[in-house]
């Protein structure tokens, strides 16, 4: 089992959910055009054509929407690769509050 599959095995199911349907619901926002039946396994750059400037904003969107504190620092292209696996970083790169 490698490091990521045990961090993703710690990840709070529920957690994942909101965090799945928080940046569903964000998706029309960022991208400014509707978007509709996006799911975890919605591919966030093949399918939506999301860009890394967008996925920045996403992230910075989530952090206001739900007022996490999110650590972007090992943050890249494969945690973008689906709404899931943004959900799971994020979930797995929660700050404490100050």
């Amino acid at each position: 089992m490698t490091e990521r599959d045990t961090a993703l095995a710690a990840i709070d199911p529920a957690l994942r959910e909101q965090l799945v349907d928080s940046i569903c619901a964000l998706l029309p926002h960022v991208l400014k055009r509707e978007v509709t039946g996006a799911t975890a396994d919605t591919t966030l750059m093949e399918a939506l054509g999301m860009s890394s400037t967008t996925g920045l904003e996403l992230v910075l969107e989530l952090e206001e929407r739900l007022e996490l504190e999110i650590s972007v620092e090992d943050l890249g292209r494969d945690d973008f690769g689906t709404v899931g696996s943004l959900a799971d970083y994020v979930a797995g790169n929660l700050l404490p509050e100050a």
